[in-house]
């Protein structure tokens, strides 16, 4: 099935669900930029008043709505024999949106304590795609490494920072230039 075609699956099934549900806001369907056509990412972004329904405690709603709506085009590909894969994402009145640039902004706050420190730094428990974050926005530094750790709802990342010698720095010291001084005489 063809990219155009898995979106108006997508507007379609999502449609249904708001219907469900009883809420006509607006709904926006973009491409992802790393969408192709063998692995299809449609982002859906729904607008609108009074969506805190909608996005739940701490956005357990809108992740079951994703869920659900993944589920639901799946099966429908799977009738037809389509083996195309795809991620559906939602978010609603900019909730993933929001999460995700508080969770870079803390990220960058505790490995700034680590570097200070000089000690690893823990984070909270989160979920896969919130590690995810962490671990994508700290790897673009050379002086820190992240580190998931814990099992199940438990699981949070370490911030650890890395050491000179990790880094290839060997740093000088007086004594070993005055050592290579005196073998010279």
């Amino acid at each position: 099935m063809s990219r155009d075609n898995i979106l108006e699956l997508v507007k379609k099934e999502t449609a249904k669900l708001l219907d469900l549900i009883g809420i006509a806001p607006e709904v926006a369907y973009t491409f992802a930029d790393n969408s192709t056509d063998e692995f299809v990412v449609v982002d859906v972004s729904i607008k609108g008043d009074d969506l805190g329904f909608m996005i739940g405690n701490q956005g357990r709603h809108l992740q079951a709505f994703q869920s659900l709506l993944c589920m639901i085009v799946r099966t429908q590909l799977w009738k037809e024999e389509d083996q195309t894969r795809f991620i559906v994402t939602v978010d609603a009145g900019d909730y993933r949106k929001q999460k995700v640039d508080r969770i870079e902004r803390i990220a960058m706050q505790k490995a700034d304590d680590a570097r200070i420190l000089g000690e690893p730094v823990d984070l909270m428990p989160m979920s896969p795609a919130d590690r995810r974050v962490v671990h994508t926005v700290l790897g673009k530094f050379d002086d820190i490494k992240t580190e998931s750790h814990g099992e199940g709802w438990d699981r949070y990342v370490r911030i650890v920072p890395v050491t000179e010698e990790e880094l290839g720095i060997v740093p000088e010291s007086g004594d070993n230039a005055d050592d290579a001084h005196e073998s010279e005489e």
